[in-house]
């Protein structure tokens, strides 16, 4: 209700995912009831979703877990509002006048009931038991809905079936015919002409089966397949069609299904072109080609051959799948073996998935291709085929991949290990070589990582878990353990001790670096860890004695592993000696040991009684320990370990251990040092000298020992240094040579060499060679190592002595060995890494003067590779007649090239400057010749002396024609890169561009200063002959930044490549280039200035755009350059220039190049007005239009001219006589028109000459043409009136002539001149009447209304026929009747024509008007008014008092009683009267009359005034008659509904202004007096929403602070919404309610206002806000006053708001109560509030509240008062159950007072129902008993409460006041009786007994009672009494 609409809430669910609200079924019949259909549509939208999904998931994921059973209990629950639906349409399907809203509600319902199931069968594939009863709910809805659908196919009851009867059946016409033909042939006649019923005639008359419709739509089926394979798809489309097939989704269907290659393509050109396939079924398309195209059968052997030439798959097995694959596709094997291999169904493609698409494509494909496919199905494929070098290389790049900088460079997909693990598909032999090349990278599959133990086999597999890298840094377990630790604890579980320990010592695991190895719990379950451990920490510290003290604990834990280990437990245990070598190691030796002090450690603390004990098997051990002194104050000195060994003779402490102080034994002439072997006594007495040379230190590795000992020893002493540094040198060589395979030594001998000042070059060379024949031999040899190297070490003795033939044949071994070593690292044979690696040859060469080996040469010559040749001779300097010697061994071509380049060669000569220095390089252009070289020279050496060398350096090189010149004049310093540029181009170009590009130079060459100016120049004649690459190479060498290099370089990729996409990623790189040099420009000076740079651009571009060829590179190029307008400043406007080219790029119309040279608006639009010729020329009427729209041209001729284009073309074919063809044309010519804004001159025009060609159309064509004229001529900004009359004049002609023609048909039936088709189809008068111009403005005008002009009875002439008069006349009387005063007025005056009603009516007007008086009328009008008065005179002595009533008075619709005597007046209903057609005019001239003359005014300016004008005059008149008046205003004007609702609201908004306007603030008014006023107003308006609507609109302009009247306007809007039941008006009414009252009236403080809202509209439950705000400003109480609720709705809702919001306030709820006279109310209220006080008590125990007994007391009073005022106010509301509950209470409370009164703590309140029968008992009166009995409203057990309280306890008078109250009946008695045989009588018991039964008034009942119980006194004295005995004889008797 508050918000604006349904759909407003529709939409505010959805967005909130909020549950739609669910209306009520009540709320739905009272929509239909009052034909709201948006309520039912609201109601179903609201039950739309019967699944009650979750607005927060997807409905897929919903309906999986939708439980069904609760999908048949919404719909069931939804039969009753869809029986009310079906019956309401069946009610208003048989109401004519409601068939409408029948139709309507139809829809909704249908459209609702189809949808579910839709739903329903989307989400479901299957249907359970409870979805089908669902389902068929909705079904049997839906079939009786059908039945009232428009046109609905009824079934008659006397129609039988065919095949139901063995009648004659008729013979077709066209079995003649068909006889003659085939099966096929008849089925496809039938088909294509509509005649299938005829062709199942015809087959059940032959008896074949086609006469079945099945199988005549199958054969049918098979000729449209036949039709696709002829190509014929028209006639396929049409069998499909008429066969009542789609036939898009059949074609498509035959696409995707068959296996016909030529069809399938075929029909995917159809369909692309009609763009039927989705974006999927493209890529499936594409995709099936892509693999056809890839599978034929010369690619598939060229792929085999290459790449598969291991294929494991049998050729049988091939063909055995090939058979199973033939007998599904139904194969003929006459085809062609080659045409099978394109049988591919695109529907197969359609199920598969990318992983199997890429799978099928990748055995094709280049393997340069493999990155951009997904990892998951590459390895799959690479796998499957073991390819292991494809594997292992992209196992390579793997942990490359993390890095986003070497995406681009890795040449494979990114690789996973969940890929690896999910998509391996080798054998285990490769998957296990796979893995272990991952683990050596530290990569494991997460499974091993989970499961230790396969995660050890696979680090055994590389090398286990011992070895220098171990793979497993980034190991972490399940419980957060590294591997080292897990290791351990693997180690310890399966006990591998010494496996442990090696690792540990491996990798020096220790507590410090490994905490794992400090956990205790490990220590406790395997002791022996705990040892190893100690004993590994001894091992890292040997000088700590603590770690062995803790080391022999841990050894003892082993042996006792009951006990804690300690020195104490091992003496107890008997390892005596053990805890004697412990406690040496313990902190403190013994003697800390046996000390007993309390705070030592106990684990070394000895008791000394037990060790003395343990020692008894040891007595000199016990000695040394605990010697004996009798001296008790002297303490034993320290026992040391020399003590220990004295008695040992080996190690007498006396004579050793001298030189250790702690050693007190010892003898003073012992030794004071430790003896070692460099000891001087000892080496002067026993050892042997030998002297070490320098030979000893090398052969060591030690070259500074030998270098020293070489300078003492040897050359300190020497003659002759040199000579002696010369022979040492040579022995050095010879060492390092006999141990060449010795790194350290062959590395000492180079570095002694050097330090003797001698060149190692040779040594290190021969030494290398050495190393690499002995790897080539021992490749390549079975011998042992050591005899291949002491062989090779005897050579090497030769080559030391220069032994010719030992170096060649190393020579040889040595070329032997490169080719080995190069063919081994896998480098190309022919490279400049092999070239590299043959230096060591030419070397080896050089060094022992050998001839230089030409082996790499002769190889390179063989496979013609000459580049590598050149650099490799020419690096090593090698001879030229060796070089030109080896030139046979090229190839002929290559070997005459290359003879004459080294014709010339100078002869160098062999003893060149060695090959480490490198030989100088000469340009090509400057080595021709030997006097070349020296000019090149002699200018290099002279430009150094000249001052500005640079410059002269270009001077010469612009006269030399040397480019490398201006290169090398760029490197000097202060040289510019422009001016070196410019020569550079220059010199490198043909001399006729040279003198071009300098044509501008005046001075000479040589000494011209170039500039910017002159590279401007140079740069546009270059790339005006296209010599871009002239132009990069120069800006490579000097601008190598310069962006014109990119400009350069996408230059070439357009004009030469035609590689658009890379020349835009160029121009986007110029772009940023251009930006960032701009930035930079603004801080440091560059040397190309920016505006010269875009100068130059633009030129650039301008040229590229002028050397297009084709059209097909200027729109490409156009494309390139949309986005770069900036860099045109003066140029064309691309954008425009790029869609010409666009919509003429089908074309074969050119764009002419002079607008990209010359551009200007008008050049484009002179080009495009040259285009839009040659397209009209050609019928491209689209592409014209485009053209016209692009250049902003008029397209008035093209649109005229494509239509009489259609027009011939529709005469051509034929179609042009067709009637409805004609009608269709021109109303299409109509709409195109205005689509393209055409003139309206222009197709005025058009349509006027197509009128007049009156040979070709009939009249009412003709007349259609005139109005569609007429129509446009209309629309121009001046209207030329005497065109449109002339037009119209020549409409009527038509009209005439038309009416003529068809005589009085019309007259008969006047429908007939609509002409609309039963089908549908327009007429060409309907059509007309659509373009009608008759109401234009223009035409009628006050004139026309006037008598001048009018033709009368003698003035007219008669310029027709009597037939064509006849017709005029009948046509204007329906003009008359239809109001059309104007048109008929006009009509008269253009033919003369006299007609009576038209003069009737315009005599009306002007006497009304005054124009004219009596005498000046027509004379035959003025005859008509004297026979009136005439007739008057005689009437009137008959009739002596009259009141005159006008005439309008007697339709009900006079305004007010005019005098008899108003001439105007009579005459008007005169002439009224005499009218024949028209009359609603001149009654419509006499109702204006009136109201002119009751407004005061002239006739003429109530009728020149609109009619909402005067109806607003009416109601702002404030006549207490104004609604009458207005209402029979209105019914006479005949205003729409909507200005009047308008009308309206703007009086009832201005009455409710005027009195704030007048006084200057809210006076407020009477509000049933003011609504009673504007209700009245309310009902000139039939549609009471409108006014409603209306109202709401006008608060919007209301004044600011005006909100009396926004009130009053709101109050009376939801009165209108509420008598339609408009429920969204109600909605929009509460919604501003709620604004107004918020924003404005609580703000202001106007709570009258806010009261009157309130009550005024009186949706209270809606409106509880305004409750709330009244009650938070304390101003609820004004709610109560008197007359302000007469309804009694406003006390109701008052007290239910505080019921429900504030219910704790219970003054509000008494005063509400009390205001309204509410007994009741107040009632509850009081007995409430003294529930509570009982609440109170009751809320702590009975026994706490007695010690506080008086609060106890004043809650009991209170509760009692409330209690009693309860009652009061009940009773006084006739609230009689209520009033006797409260006394009841009452009289509890009133009791429970007493007893505390009295002293007595029994509680009697808050009693639950299981303590009160106790209570009851307990209780010594009955009279309190009854109080507590019906204050509950208990009933207890009296014969208990008796038996107890009589029978046990005596109280006789308990009884009596039980039965006072009459409730002593007999069955008491007997229950009493029952009571008392259970229990053990006692003699009290026994006569209290006897005593109740006296009180038993039923004789019978007490004998016998008596008789049970063996009372026998009692029995005989009843027996006996008189009054008694006779009657119980007689009973017993009985």
């Amino acid at each position: 209700m508050i918000h604006g609409s349904a759909s407003t809430v529709d939409s505010l669910c959805h967005l909130n995912g909020w549950g739609r609200c669910s209306i009520p079924i009540h709320a739905l019949e009272a929509g239909i009831e009052n034909r709201q259909l948006d309520t039912v549509d609201f109601f179903l939208k609201s039950k739309e979703n019967l699944l009650n999904l979750s607005p927060k998931s997807s409905v897929p994921d919903q309906f999986d877990h939708f439980p069904s059973q609760l999908y048949l209990r919404n719909v069931e629950e939804l039969t009753p509002a869809l029986d009310l639906l079906c019956s309401a349409i069946r009610e208003s399907d048989s109401e004519t006048q409601s068939k409408n809203f029948s139709e309507q509600l139809l829809n909704l319902t249908l459209s609702f009931l189809n949808k579910q199931i839709k739903e329903l069968f989307i989400h479901n594939e299957e249907l359970d038991e409870h979805l089908q009863k669902g389902v068929n709910i909705l079904t049997s809805y839906i079939n009786e809905l059908r039945t009232f659908m428009f046109k609905f196919p009824w079934k008659l009851t006397d129609t039988v079936d065919e095949y139901d009867v063995n009648e004659n059946i008729p013979k077709v016409m066209e079995s003649n015919m068909w006889e003659k033909l085939s099966i096929e042939e008849v089925i496809a006649s039938a088909i294509l002409n509509n005649k299938i019923p005829e062709a199942q005639t015809f087959f059940r008359i032959n008896s074949h089966s086609a006469q079945r419709l099945e199988e005549l739509i199958k054969i049918g089926l098979d000729l449209v397949f036949d039709s696709l394979k002829k190509n014929n798809v028209k006639k396929a489309s049409e069998l499909l069609k008429n066969m009542g097939f789609d036939v898009k989704d059949q074609l498509l269907k035959i696409c995707f299904y068959t296996t016909d290659k030529n069809i399938r393509d075929f029909l995917v050109e159809i369909l692309k072109e009609k763009n039927y396939f989705s974006e999927k079924e493209k890529r499936t398309i594409d995709f099936v080609h892509q693999v056809e195209k890839f599978y034929s059968e010369h690619l598939q052997e060229n792929m085999q051959i290459q790449s598969f030439p291991r294929y494991w798959i049998k050729e049988q097995d091939f063909f055995k799948h090939k058979s199973v694959l033939d007998s599904f596709l139904k194969y003929d094997h006459k085809d062609k073996f080659n045409k099978q291999n394109h049988r591919i169904s695109l529907n197969w493609a359609q199920w598969w998935n990318q992983l199997t698409q890429e799978s099928i494509i990748l055995p094709r494909i280049n393997p340069e291709e493999y990155k951009s496919y997904s990892p998951e199905a590459l390895w799959r494929y690479l796998t499957a085929r073991h390819d292991w070098l494809s594997i292992i290389s992209w196992i390579g790049e793997f942990q490359t991949h993390n890095s986003y900088s070497s995406l681009q460079q890795n040449k494979w997909p990114p690789l996973t290990v969940d890929v690896i693990d999910q998509s391996t598909c080798c054998n285990n032999n490769m998957r296990n070589k796979i893995l272990d090349e991952l683990a050596r990278k530290e990569i494991f599959l997460i499974s091993e990582l989970e499961d230790f133990e396969l995660f050890l086999l696979r680090l055994n597999r590389i090398g286990g878990v011992m070895q220098d890298t171990l793979p497993v840094q980034n190991y972490r377990s399940k419980e957060g353990w590294d591997f080292h630790s897990h290791f351990i604890l693997y180690c310890l579980e399966h006990s591998l001790q010494y496996l442990l320990y090696i690792y540990l010592d491996c990798y020096k695991l220790s507590p410090p670096n490994c905490p794992f190895l400090e956990k205790e719990e490990l220590y406790e379950t395997h002791p022996w860890f705990e040892f190893l451990v100690q004993c590994r920490e001894v091992s890292s510290n040997l000088t700590d004695p603590k770690l062995i003290f803790q080391a022999s604990l841990a050894n003892a834990q082993i042996l006792i592993p009951s006990n804690q280990a300690s020195v104490s437990s091992m003496l107890l245990e008997g390892h005596t000696l053990l805890a004697l070598a412990t406690t040496m190691y313990a902190p403190g030796g013994v003697s800390q040991v046996v000390q007993n002090e309390e705070n030592e450690n106990c684990l070394k603390k000895v008791d000394p009684q037990l060790l003395k004990m343990a020692l008894t098997p040891y007595p000199k051990l016990k000695t040394a320990l605990f010697p004996q002194y009798t001296a008790p104050s002297v303490l034993p000195p320290d026992i040391t370990l020399y003590h220990l060994i004295q008695s040992l003779l080996p190690f007498d402490p006396s004579r050793l251990f001298g030189w250790q102080s702690s050693n007190t034994l010892a003898i003073g002439d012992v030794l004071s040092h430790l003896p070692h072997f460099s000891s001087p006594d000892l080496v002067n007495k026993y050892a042997v000298v030998e002297r070490l040379n320098f030979a000893y230190y090398l052969y060591h590795g030690r070259p500074s020992f030998a270098f020293g000992t070489f300078l003492v020893q040897e050359l300190t002493k020497s003659k002759t240094p040199k000579h002696l540094i010369q022979q040492v040198g040579n022995e050095t060589y010879v060492l390092g040579l006999s141990s060449f395979h010795v790194p350290s030594i062959g590395a000492a001998c180079v570095c002694f060499l050097e330090l003797l000042g001698l060149d190692s070059l040779k040594l290190r060379v021969d030494m290398r060679v050495a190393n690499i024949i002995l790897s080539y031999r021992c490749t390549n040899e079975d011998a042992q190592y050591s005899f291949i190297r002491e062989s090779l070490a005897e050579k090497l003795s030769k080559l030391a002595v220069g032994e010719k033939a030992t170096i060649e044949e190393l020579l040889v071994l040595l070329e032997e060995g490169i080719w080995s070593s190069i063919q081994q690292q896998e480098i190309k044979r022919l490279s400049s890494e092999s070239s590299s690696q043959w230096a060591l040859v030419v070397q080896f060469c050089r060094l022992h003067n050998m001839k230089l080996s030409t082996s790499y040469l002769r190889e390179c010559a063989k496979a013609d590779d000459w580049l590598q040749f050149i650099i490799h001779s020419q690096l090593h300097n090698y001879h030229p007649e060796e070089v030109k010697s080896l030139l046979q061994y090229f190839s002929p071509v290559l070997k005459d090239h290359l003879r004459l380049a080294f014709e010339n060669l100078p002869s160098v000569s062999n003893s060149r400057m060695d090959s480490d220095q490198g030989c100088n390089k000469f340009p090509q252009e400057l080595q021709k010749n030997k006097e070349e070289i020296t000019d090149f020279f002699e200018i290099l050496l002279r430009c150094s002396e000249e001052p500005n060398s640079w410059c002269w350096l270009l001077a010469e090189a612009v006269k030399q024609q040397a480019p490398i010149l201006s290169v090398l004049a760029s490197c000097l310093q202060d040289a510019g890169a422009i001016p070196c540029l410019c020569v550079w181009i220059i010199t490198s170009v043909e001399d006729n561009i040279a003198a071009e590009a300098m044509g501008h130079i005046q001075d000479s060459i040589e000494g011209h200063t170039w500039d910017l100016e002159d590279l401007s120049v140079i740069w546009r004649t270059l790339l005006t002959r296209q010599k871009s690459k002239t132009l990069i190479r120069g800006f490579q060498l000097f601008f190598k930044d310069s962006p014109l290099l990119l400009m350069m370089e996408m230059y070439e990729l357009c004009m030469f490549f035609k590689n658009y996409k890379e020349a835009e990623a160029k121009l986007l790189e110029f772009q940023k280039s251009l930006e960032t040099l701009e930035t930079a420009a603004l801080k440091v000076h560059s040397v190309i200035p920016i505006p010269w740079l875009k100068e130059q651009v633009w030129f650039f571009l301008k040229l590229m755009l002028q050397q297009c060829r084709t059209q097909y590179e200027l729109g490409k190029l156009l494309q390139l350059f949309v986005g770069i307008e900036h860099l045109f400043p003066d140029g064309p406007d691309v954008k425009k220039l790029c869609v010409l080219s666009q919509i003429l790029k089908d074309t074969s119309i050119a764009i002419n190049h002079i607008i990209s040279t010359n551009y200007s608006l008008e050049n484009f639009q002179h080009e495009c007005r040259s285009i839009l010729e040659k397209l009209e020329t050609n019928g491209q009427f689209a592409l014209a239009r485009r053209v016209a729209e692009l250049a902003e041209l008029p397209v008035d001729n093209l649109v005229i001219e494509e239509i009489t284009q259609e027009m011939q073309t529709l005469k051509h074919i034929d179609q042009w006589s067709l009637k409805q063809a004609r009608i269709d044309f021109w109303k299409k010519c109509h709409e195109n028109f205005k689509k393209n804004s055409i003139s309206s001159k222009a197709a005025s025009s058009f349509f006027s000459a197509q009128a007049h060609v009156s040979c070709e159309y009939p009249t009412e064509e003709r007349h259609l043409l005139l109005t569609l004229a007429g129509h446009w001529l209309a629309q121009e900004d001046l209207v030329l009136v005497e065109e449109l009359e002339e037009l119209e004049k020549q409409i009527w002609l038509c009209r005439i002539t038309q009416h003529t023609l068809r005589g009085n048909q019309e007259e008969i039936d006047p429908r007939c001149s609509q002409q609309i088709s039963t089908s549908g189809e327009l007429s060409f008068d309907s059509l007309a009447s659509e373009f009608s111009f008759s109401k234009l403005a223009a035409l009628n005008t006050s004139k026309y209304l006037e008598l001048n002009g009018l033709p009368s009875k003698e003035t007219c002439e008669n310029r027709l026929d009597w037939k064509e008069q006849e017709s005029l006349n009948f046509l204007i009387g329906r003009l008359l009747d239809d109001g059309y005063v104007h048109e008929a007025s006009r009509v008269c005056r253009y033919f003369h024509f006299y007609n009576q009603d038209v003069a009737l009516a315009l005599h009306c007007r002007a006497l009304a008007s005054g124009e004219v008086d009596v005498d000046g009328l027509h004379p035959e009008i003025r005859a008509f008014l004297q026979s009136a008065e005439l007739l008057e005179e005689e009437k009137e002595p008959r009739i002596p008092l009259r009141k005159v009533p006008s005439t309008s008075s007697l339709d009900s619709q006079s305004f007010v009683m005019l005098p008899p005597n108003d001439e105007v007046v009579t005459n008007l209903e005169t002439l009224t009267s005499k009218c024949l057609h028209g009359k609603n005019y001149c009654r419509r001239v006499l109702c204006l009359y009136e109201l002119s003359k009751e407004l005061g005014c002239s006739y003429t300016d109530v009728a020149t005034q609109d009619g909402e004008a005067v109806l607003q005059a009416i109601l702002a008149s404030q006549q207490p008659d104004r609604c009458r008046r207005a209402q029979a205003f209105i019914s006479t004007q005949g205003l729409e509904p909507d200005k009047v609702a308008e009308l309206v609201a703007e009086e009832v908004t201005r009455e409710l202004l005027s009195p704030s306007e007048g006084a200057g603030h809210k006076q407020m008014v009477t509000p049933a007096e003011e609504s009673q006023t504007f209700l009245q107003l309310t009902t000139l308006c039939p549609d009471r929403t409108l006014i409603g609507m209306k109202l709401l609109e006008k608060i919007s302009s209301i004044p600011h602070g005006e909100l009396s009247c926004t009130t009053e306007l709101l109050i009376l809007a939801h009165h209108c919404f509420t008598l339609t039941c408009h429920m969204e008006g109600i909605i929009r009414v509460l919604q501003a309610a709620r604004l107004l009252t918020d924003n404005h009236l609580a703000p202001n403080e106007e709570y009258g206002l806010v009261v009157r809202l309130l009550t005024g509209i009186g949706r209270y439950n809606e409106m509880t806000y305004i409750f709330e705000l009244l009650h938070k400003k304390h101003y609820f109480e004004v709610l109560m006053r008197k007359k302000l609720d007469p309804t009694g709705t406003l006390k109701t809702a008052l007290l239910d708001y505080i019921k429900r919001c504030r219910p704790g306030d219970s003054e509000k709820h008494n005063m509400i109560a009390l205001c309204f006279s509410m007994c009741r109310e107040i009632g509850e209220n009081h007995e409430a509030a003294a529930y509570i006080q009982l609440k109170l008590i009751e809320s702590q125990p009975w026994e706490d509240r007695l010690k506080d007994g008086h609060q106890l007391k004043q809650l009991l009073l209170k509760a009692l008062t409330l209690m009693l005022d309860a009652a009061e106010s009940y009773t006084k509301d006739s609230c009689v159950r209520q009033a006797l509950h409260c006394h009841r209470l009452t009289k509890l409370l009133t009791l429970q007072i007493h007893f505390l009164n009295t002293g007595q703590n029994i509680m009697l309140i808050n009693l639950g129902r299981h303590r009160l029968m106790d209570c009851i008992m307990s209780l010594p009166r009955f009279y309190q008993a009854s109080i507590v009995a019906e204050a509950y409203d208990f009933v207890p057990d009296w014969a208990e409460i008796l038996y107890q309280q009589v029978i046990l306890k005596g109280d006789f008078h308990y009884l009596e006041e039980f039965k006072q109250q009459k409730l002593l009946r007999t069955s008491i008695f007997e229950e009493i009786s029952k009571k008392y045989k259970h229990h053990q009588p006692t003699d009290a018991a026994v006569k209290n007994l006897k005593k109740l039964f006296t009180y038993c008034e039923d004789i019978y009942l007490y004998y016998k009672l008596a008789y049970e119980h063996k009372f026998y006194d009692t029995v005989n004295m009843l027996l006996k009494d008189p009054q008694t005995g006779c009657c119980l004889k007689d009973m017993l008797a009985g």
